[in-house]
């Protein structure tokens, strides 16, 4: 038996939906950009700008393919890291591509890939304890608290969605 095709939202939410998805990305180019330049990134136009526009460029295409657009959000994020080391951290710049994954029925890929990206962001910082072993703790831990939120929101809202999406003649049973 086949589903049946979803429902198209109307044309106010899409439109919405659009101004989200653009200020989503260009608050991920600037708050990269801002923050490579705030780590003294010597020329941010031979990587960081680039890469903070393709991160951008990916979210516009979220909601259509959110793996994907997780996928590359990582890849590029760890080219990135390995041609330039930088302290940007490595959940953040993916926020939104994490939370519209994680909203859909891979949730356990999702956060397979962010428990992977973040014990490589772990080992790759590792050079801070020897410096400063309280920022490198904040580090670890803040991008771990941050992915775990992402995954917890996506799980919450596509709970929403399919409540809000339940056939209406369904009535709580717990009365």
């Amino acid at each position: 038996m086949t589903e049946p095709s979803p429902v198209r939202a109307p044309a106010a939410v899409r439109h919405f939906d659009r101004i989200v998805d653009l200020v989503f990305a260009a608050l991920t180019v600037v708050i990269f950009v801002a923050v490579a330049l705030a780590t003294r990134v010597h020329s941010p136009w031979s990587a960081a700008i680039p890469l903070a526009l393709f991160l951008g460029a990916l979210l516009l295409v979220r909601r259509r393919w959110p793996m994907t657009v997780l996928l590359l959000s990582i890849a590029a994020l760890f080219a990135y890291h390995l041609a330039f080391w930088s302290p940007p951290g490595w959940i953040w710049p993916a926020s939104a591509a994490y939370f519209t994954a994680a909203a859909t029925s891979r949730v356990r890929w999702v956060t397979v890939i962010g428990v992977a990206q973040l014990l490589y962001s772990a080992i790759d910082a590792r050079r801070i304890i020897d410096r400063n072993l309280s920022h490198y703790l904040i580090h670890t831990l803040g991008e771990g608290l941050l992915l775990a939120a992402l995954l917890g929101m996506g799980l919450a809202y596509a709970a929403s969605v399919r409540w809000r999406n339940r056939p209406s003649g369904l009535e709580d049973s717990t009365t």
